[in-house]
């Protein structure tokens, strides 16, 4: 393992501190478990505590949600001005690859849950990236792991085409007015906001070992990470959004942009050829779901991830988690965990008819049922030296008034990506790539042309056929344990989805079979867990990994029945800056 790669994996560790101190600068606490009990139709007991705590936003019609004010308020204003649901979440994408740098942006890839009030179903839309037709286990160095910086942690991005592909089949205004708040902000600058801030500065110091010549001063303007408030502008970006707003996805899948990316990945030792980058394409896929409480909770199928979140809700659809002490529900939280994060680091890959069987066996009844019998009074020893997903990703949603709903995830992978910008695009491409396997034979090898096992799944929940529950979670494997988490203290525990969102949580980490409990979780419960033999980290410890356990949001649908409603009911965490808006 090179030395750059070390802090790579270093600065993966030290960007989940950055959070949490953030969410402490904030004041951060957590909520009463139970507050707000609710029915199974979500009708609300008499609040008793909404004082002293952060209450849900509730609106009528419609809503723009992100972890950056800056990109909520693009996402309302475009809602505000007659745009629908896909207007508004691909504007919040353009504007979020500018103001969170090191997680989104043009060099990335995105997967999106669509619900179209018109068609009264799902669509799922996988813009992944592929590796390019240079890569190859025999040029990555010996050792347990790919690199994590450099041309040869680079997939080509899948971001653009498939907001574009999102656009062109629900958008209704013009991509280059949707975009036109992000290239002023790209331009004129932005103010950073205070986690942003704390996240810059914590990776500040590996940065220089990370990042090209050319975006170095850029990311450290004056040799220094940003302070919260302070103005930064990306001139060369403003200029590749500005391209891509008015030429659409030719203008970025071909022509210059295009030859910036293909000439960057060849000369760094990866051969990439103009046709990689051209034949990109966002997939539209049938979701996949597994019920849970009467809901049908909807992910994308692989290469995503999101049958984590699914096995793991439906192997806990079996248990009455509501009548368990404290310990033994967490307990069963994370024994569910465990079973899916392996089914997923064993099998799922670049999608092939034999993994998609599997896939449906592990979420069929039977195969739940299994997987349920597996579970214990005692921890199972279940981790895996490697495929234990990182990397970090932007969450937005949005719904407008005819009931269209968008789920959007977008990532460059690792802080900075692979740490190259594409020629003088402005572009930082991901590291992607990084999550491939380099054990040959595995689903998820290294192969031309092939797509990684993917951290990032948007959600999505319908009961009776109607959506319900529009949420995610970013942050490294937080992914479908935020969103399993979030459910549980809703549909089990009776929080609104404020407090669920702000609720301690806990973190499996599949490597070392460790699981990270928020501070706030009573000691009691922390000992008990100990005692059925699970490894519990230390908060104290100087691994930044054990104090954040994701960011998420979360919004709910409510239809008017027991009295609430209709109205939208949405929950943005406390963990970073995020906030929810609309009327």
């Amino acid at each position: 393992m090179t030395s750059i790669d070390r802090s790579r994996r270093q600065l993966l560790v030290a960007v989940p501190s950055a959070l949490a101190a953030a969410a402490v600068a904030h004041g951060a606490r957590p909520r009463a478990q139970g507050a707000n009990r609710t029915d199974d139709s979500g009708a609300a007991a008499a609040p008793s505590s909404f004082l002293d705590r952060r209450s849900p936003v509730i609106t009528g019609r419609c809503i723009a949600s992100s972890s950056s004010p800056l990109a909520t308020q693009v996402g309302f204003r475009v809602l505000a001005g007659g745009g629908n649901a896909c207007d508004a979440a691909v504007a919040m994408a353009g504007m979020m690859g500018v103001v969170e740098p090191m997680f989104s942006g043009l060099g990335g890839d995105t997967m999106i849950l669509a619900w179209s009030a018109k068609d009264r179903k799902a669509y799922g839309l996988n813009g992944s990236g592929m590796a390019p037709s240079g890569a190859s286990l025999d040029r990555i160095p010996p050792g347990p792991f790919m690199p994590e910086t450099g041309p040869m942690s680079v997939t080509i991005p899948g971001a653009v085409d498939g907001w574009c592909a999102l656009h062109e089949r629900f958008g209704s205004k013009p991509l280059a007015s949707l975009w036109e708040p992000a290239v002023a902000a790209a331009r004129d600058g932005f103010p950073v906001g205070e986690s942003i801030a704390g996240i810059w500065n914590m990776v500040g110091p590996m940065l220089p070992r990370i990042l090209s010549p050319q975006l170095l001063p850029l990311l450290m303007p004056g040799g220094k990470a940003p302070v919260p408030g302070q103005l930064i502008r990306f001139t060369r970006l403003a200029d590749t959004l500005e391209r891509v707003s008015r030429g659409g996805r030719e203008a970025f899948y071909a022509g210059p942009v295009a030859k910036a990316i293909g000439d960057t990945l060849s000369a760094g030792g990866v051969p990439t050829s103009a046709e990689d980058v051209a034949r990109q394409r966002a997939q539209w896929v049938d979701p996949i779901s597994v019920r849970f409480r009467g809901r049908d909770v909807l992910q994308l199928p692989p290469n995503s991830q999101g049958v984590v979140a699914l096995q793991a809700l439906g192997i806990l659809d079996g248990f009455d988690l509501a009548a368990m002490p404290p310990a033994e529900r967490m307990h069963r939280e994370i024994e569910a965990l465990r079973i899916a994060f392996a089914f997923a680091i064993d099998e799922v890959g670049e999608p092939t008819d034999a993994m998609m069987e599997k896939v449906r066996r592990t979420l069929s009844p039977e195969g739940l049922a299994e997987a349920r019998a597996r579970i214990t009074d005692r921890a199972l020893p279940l981790g895996r030296a490697v495929g234990g997903n990182a990397g970090d990703t932007t969450y937005m949603c949005a719904i407008d008034a005819e009931g269209n709903i968008v789920s959007l995830m977008s990532s460059i992978s690792g802080a900075f990506g692979s740490g190259l910008e594409a020629g003088d695009t402005g572009i930082i491409l991901n590291n992607r790539a990084a999550q491939f396997s380099v054990k040959r034979g595995s689903p998820n090898a290294l192969a031309p042309g092939k797509r990684p096992r993917h951290t990032i799944l948007p959600g999505l929940a319908t009961r009776d056929g109607q959506p319900e529950f529009v949420m995610g979670c970013i942050g490294a494997n937080n992914h479908p344990q935020g969103i399993l988490q979030s459910m549980v203290s809703v549909l089990d525990l009776g929080m609104n989805p404020q407090q669920a969102m702000d609720a301690p949580r806990f973190r499996v980490i599949m490597t070392n079979d460790e699981v990270q409990l928020d501070a706030g979780i009573p000691q009691d419960v922390q000992r008990d867990l100990a005692a059925m033999g699970h490894r519990i980290g230390d908060p104290r410890a100087d691994h930044g990994a054990a104090a954040f356990k994701g960011a998420a949001q979360m919004v709910r649908i409510h239809r008017g029945e027991a009295g609430v409603g209709p109205c939208l009911e949405s929950g943005v965490d406390h963990r970073l800056d995020g906030v929810a808006l609309g009327w």
